[in-house]
């Protein structure tokens, strides 16, 4: 059972997601987020946590169901992703993994997600969310947790 709750139309969940390089950190996995649909919008490829699981276990889940993949993962962000607006809350548990190459990837695309492998020089002209997650990507190292708290998730 997934951690997610609403009260009198607030809602609220819990993220484990992850930023998905290959070696030489040109390339990264994203996904299509469903929330926004006037235009392309993308986010980490992830999901929610289940009640008793933690963010590492959680991650390694989503990444296998979804990506018939093993991966070293690595915390590198905790993301408090808010929408007033919205009446939504989200806490994101972002890791990080490497690649040796996307070529021998088969992703999925007659599913829920749509996943897209994108040129990380590229990444400022697309609608990632929330938008702290761009910085994320074009690091190189990982040497600390970051916290950001972003307003603009939807």
């Amino acid at each position: 059972m997934d951690i997610k709750f609403e009260v009198e139309g607030y809602k609220f969940n819990v993220r484990s997601s992850c930023i998905i390089k290959d070696k030489i950190h040109s390339k990264v996995l994203l996904t299509n987020m469903r929330a926004i649909t006037d235009h392309e919008a993308l986010l980490l490829p992830g999901g929610r946590l289940e009640l008793l699981e933690n963010s590492n276990e959680a991650i390694k889940r989503e990444i296998k169901e979804e990506l018939n993949l093993e991966l070293d993962f690595k915390l590198i962000s905790i993301e408090e992703n808010i929408s007033k607006s919205n009446k939504f809350q989200m806490l994101e548990f972002v890791y990080y993994a490497e690649l040796n190459s996307f070529d021998d990837i088969k992703l999925p695309n007659d599913g829920w997600d749509k996943f897209k492998i994108l040129e990380i020089k590229d990444i400022d002209n697309i609608d990632i969310r929330p938008k702290t997650i761009n910085s994320l990507i074009k690091c190189d190292e990982y040497s600390s947790i970051s916290h950001n708290i972003n307003y603009d998730w939807a």
